[in-house]
């Protein structure tokens, strides 16, 4: 008699099948039901370790003993019957079929339960946090050495495509060693927190990690890891690895290939960028990210081949150029020449793509090229919420203001209580004139970030672009004025005088901002002095913003506010040909920001000079509405104010307000 004839005899493949029935529905009501009661976690891990050990004995049990109407029998030697069954082949027993794909129903609810329970479940990707590394070090200075290898850290799980990774501007808040570690989860909105703590004194390193369910403050991991500095520079290669593992998820083989970024091969190297990542902020003012430049030529110099840095590098240049230095082209041509380093050395370093879609969107204009590496970027470190960032900006450019809403909303996800990117998504809303949706966005923005006055002083805005409207807006703002930085005093002070029609306020702080931001407006000024009535103190920005169009032929603002002022100096003649130039540079389909912009700026020539008027009359009628041009905005600015008397023009942007 064979022995599968045997197993088959004394019943063990039924016993499996029952049994592997059992147990799965065990575990279902367990994962199911335990969590509705408040059960602790061990207790389904406990039905499960109980279903799975349980298999061995009830198979010995099912070959050992028979269950008879006279009870529990022991079972005998294998009768003479049963020998001349003869051999059955083992594909033909039914019941063993049955309990295979019962055993493999246990197997996989047993692992979906287990994963419920050590890598929780935020909609298709597990979230976590890394909070900010305690510095142990004796000396104080190496603060920074925590902040940029928890910065690195991050940067290395953004890779595994099963995480969402919260950005390290949200978690900065949460360095007090005092902390709730439910409390913090909660406001992150995540399932699963690394904290850890850095010691630094000399060549020793000592990084010690722990990874928490937030949920329910259990630790599920820890490790503690000495090295030598000079031998630590793929530690967060390890620890991103060994998290990974740890929560239950797997990587991919490119996410593997990914995770084993270049590192330097001269600590010198990784020390300056680690210092510079410490320091790196998108939003950063001039001196800053000129700090963060010096820190990276310094890495870069002791090595040239060190991947990471060229792209960092190049990322920075270009933000200083695009924010501050647009008259410096060094600063472009030098990111041009790090993004190709950095990616002839490490052509899928997600940090390099990034950068050169952010080079091909602020520097040559080319927002499709752009998406290219945007999106390969995003699917090489979905976490990164930089990247999503310029990808909104970057579609944005491109008119498809819907995508670019989803992706400044997912890098206000992955920054939650960052005010700067959920103001990405709010501001494109509001830009476009979508004010329902604005208004339900401002009162979730308030209640999310309470302390921001910022949504209390829009609300107003949205108003006035609503009905027009404006009581209470002085006050408001004045409310808040000495409580917010100088930026945001001129940006919310420009709305307010505008809409409340005190250009007198509006013409001294068009002057300061001015000055504070090195870009000129003459062209705007002008405006605001000839609405006033005041030409002579007009016409020395008059003439500055015509000379601004002869020697910048290349920037599509400076020509347009420069036909703006020859039209007002009354050299009609002069005026079109900058103006059709300057929408040349920047055609709305590969720029719907800026684009419209400078083409209402020419219809507005076209007009007021009755040089092609029924053309500017169309565009005017097809321009309002575009991005940062609601009607309402666009008939209280000073520009248009000087149209007041041109009755078609004031139909067509009155045919445009909200109903």
């Amino acid at each position: 008699m064979s022995f599968v004839s045997e197993l088959r005899r004394r019943q063990v493949f039924r016993t499996a099948a029952w049994y592997g029935g059992l147990a799965w529905f065990a575990i279902e009501v367990a994962n199911t039901v335990f969590p509705q009661f408040g059960l602790p976690g061990w207790s389904v891990r406990a039905v499960i370790v109980a279903a799975v050990l349980g298999m061995p004995v009830a198979l010995v049990l099912a070959w050992s003993f028979d269950l008879t109407r006279a009870g529990l029998r022991r079972e005998d030697a294998p009768a003479a019957t049963a020998v001349a069954r003869g051999r059955t082949a083992i594909w033909r027993i039914p019941s063993l079929w049955f309990a295979l794909v019962l055993g493999a129903g246990l197997t996989l609810s047993a692992q979906q339960a287990w994963q419920r329970l050590v890598r929780p479940s935020t909609g298709e990707r597990p979230a976590i946090a890394v909070l900010p590394f305690a510095n142990l070090s004796p000396d104080p200075e190496n603060a920074y050495f925590a902040d940029g290898l928890h910065e690195e850290v991050i940067a290395t799980l953004a890779r595994a495509g099963g995480l969402r990774v919260i950005s390290r501007t949200s978690v900065h808040q949460y360095r007090d060693p005092a902390r709730n570690l439910k409390e913090i989860a909660d406001a992150l909105e995540v399932d699963l927190i690394l904290e850890g703590s850095v010691r630094r004194a000399g060549d020793d390193l000592r990084l010690t990690l722990q990874l928490i369910d937030g949920r329910s403050d259990e630790h599920l991991w820890a490790e503690t890891y000495d090295r030598k500095f000079r031998n630590a520079l793929q530690l967060q290669k390890t620890v991103a690895e060994q998290v990974v593992a740890a929560i239950g998820a797997t990587l991919s083989p490119a996410e593997k290939q990914l995770i084993k970024r270049m590192a330097p091969t001269i600590p010198e190297a990784y020390d300056a960028y680690l210092h510079a990542l410490a320091l790196t902020d998108q939003f950063a003012a001039e001196d800053g990210q000129r700090a963060v430049l010096d820190l990276l030529d310094r890495s870069i110099e002791h090595d040239p081949g060190f991947a990471p840095a060229l792209a960092l590098r190049a990322k920075t240049r270009v933000w200083l150029y695009s924010t501050f230095a647009q008259d410096d082209p060094d600063l472009a041509e030098g990111a041009r020449a790090d993004i190709e380093h950095a990616l002839a050395l490490a052509p899928d370093l997600p940090e390099a793509l990034a950068a050169r879609g952010l080079y091909y969107t602020y520097v040559s204009r080319d927002p499709e090229r752009a998406l290219v590496d945007l999106t390969r970027a995003l699917s090489l470190a979905p976490s990164d919420a930089d990247t999503h960032n310029v990808a909104g900006l970057t579609l944005r450019r491109l008119g498809r203001f819907d995508d670019a809403i989803s992706h400044f909303d997912e890098a206000a996800r992955l920054t939650p209580g960052e005010q700067r990117y959920m103001f990405r998504g709010f501001e494109t809303r509001l830009a476009l004139g979508r004010l329902e949706e604005v208004e339900r966005e401002r009162q979730a923005y308030a209640k999310r970030l309470p302390a921001d006055v910022g949504p209390g002083i829009v609300k107003y805005f949205i108003r006035f672009l609503a009905t027009g409207q404006t009581d209470g807006w002085r006050g408001g703002y004045e409310q808040i004025a000495a409580t917010i930085s100088e930026d945001e005093r001129i940006f919310h002070g420009e709305r307010m005088l505008t809409g409340t029609g005190d250009l007198e306020g509006l013409a001294r702080l068009v002057e300061k901002a001015s000055a504070l931001e090195r870009q000129s407006r003459d062209g705007e000024l002008a405006a605001v002095y000839l609405a006033l009535g005041d030409r002579r103190r007009a016409r020395p920005y008059l003439l500055a913003a015509a000379a601004a169009a002869s020697s910048q032929p290349d920037d599509p603002y400076a020509l347009a506010w420069g036909a703006v002022a020859l039209e007002l100096l009354g050299r009609t003649s002069e005026a079109v040909r900058p103006a059709d130039q300057a929408v040349r540079l920047v055609p709305e389909r590969r720029d719907a920001v800026n684009g419209p912009m400078v083409a209402m700026l020419r219809a507005w020539v076209l007009i007021h000079s009755g040089e092609r008027a029924e053309e500017g009359y169309a565009e005017l009628d097809r321009l309002l509405g575009s991005m940062y041009l609601q009607p309402r905005w666009v008939a209280a600015s000073p520009l248009w104010l000087l149209l007041r008397e041109d009755a078609r023009a004031q139909q067509i942007i009155r045919n445009k307000f909200p109903k």
